[in-house]
């Protein structure tokens, strides 16, 4: 006997406009940790390359793209094996809401502070591929925080 409701394949998953998002943003969000691990803007080298410079080329992919990355694959391996429905009285949409408003808060900090580290160093070519692909992920967050905000009764949950 289990003690909790049975989890199932959540066959309406690819209907809702949300539930693609989360894997746009899961996709975009390996690209970003894999281009802030080889193209970060650093002073030594004006190139592509693979090892960490700075402490702000760890805390990007530590606590940005990487708690973000593991946030979005719980919530998208939750709606998929309908762990939302079979947990409704933890309301998990509400959770799920502030979760990508930190996501969004997260991914502006992360843009702010990868542009500051792209003014600061000397320019390269190179550099604009995590500036480029950060933009895109930020994007995706800031759209899905948007749908959430405006979905009905935002407030009264």
């Amino acid at each position: 006997m289990t003690d909790g409701p049975p989890l199932m394949l959540n066959r309406a998953f690819f209907e809702r406009k949300e539930n693609w998002l989360k894997i746009i943003q899961f996709t975009l969000g390996f690209i970003n940790l894999f281009t802030n691990y080889w193209c970060y803007p650093n002073q030594h080298f004006l190139f592509c390359g693979e090892r960490y410079f700075t402490s702000a080329q760890v805390f990007q992919l530590v606590v940005f793209n990487g708690f973000c990355l593991c946030l979005t694959f719980v919530l998208l391996v939750g709606n998929i094996s309908g762990a939302y429905d079979a947990y409704y009285k933890t309301n998990p949409y509400v959770l799920e809401r502030y979760l990508v408003y930190l996501q969004t808060f997260l991914y502006t900090v992360a843009y702010i502070t990868l542009i500051v580290d792209f003014e600061t160093n000397p320019y390269a070519k190179a550099f604009v591929i995590p500036l480029v692909s950060t933009t895109f992920t930020f994007l995706a967050y800031s759209i899905d925080s948007l749908m959430q905000f405006r979905r009905k009764n935002s407030f009264n949950q």
